[in-house]
């Protein structure tokens, strides 16, 4: 098989799993998107979460992230506090909205890994072990892209 035909079936998995995660993610998370249930998903899971470590995170630039706090705290998903040893910088909470989003979620998370991981019992372990080796040379070609 050509390089090239792998590329493109590639190209067209990437495409349909786009399109099915925008179809679905929308009615899914109340007109979120992927970014925003992102930001509430990192908040949730770390300890005073603030703009700085958002961007690192997430991989967007801090002005991105302080888009994103300001408009899911529009939206009643976060809200901020400031802490005794640090009363310059802002931190970040759920709201009980932002909760529902997370539990949300995290429930989407474990039904798709149930569902999906039932596409490997057509692979044998060796079959897995070169589908990873793929995968993470792939992952490792993006990252170097984008540096």
């Amino acid at each position: 098989m050509k390089n090239e035909d792998i590329l493109k079936k590639l190209i067209d998995i990437i495409q349909l799993s786009q399109e099915m995660n925008k179809k679905s993610f929308q009615d899914i998370y109340n007109g979120l998107n992927i970014n925003e249930v992102h930001t509430i998903d990192y908040i949730k899971r770390n300890t005073n979460p603030n703009v700085t470590s958002i961007s690192s995170n997430l991989n967007i630039t801090r002005g991105g992230a302080t888009k994103m706090t300001k408009k899911l705290i529009s939206k009643g998903y976060i809200s901020e506090y400031k802490i005794a040893e640090n009363k310059k910088e802002k931190y970040f909470t759920l709201t009980k909205s932002g909760e529902k989003i997370f539990i949300k979620h995290e429930k989407n998370h474990e039904e798709s890994l149930k569902r999906d991981s039932k596409l490997f019992n057509a692979f044998t372990e060796t079959e897995k072990h070169i589908i990873a080796k793929f995968l993470d040379v792939l992952k490792d070609d993006l990252k170097d892209k984008l540096i």
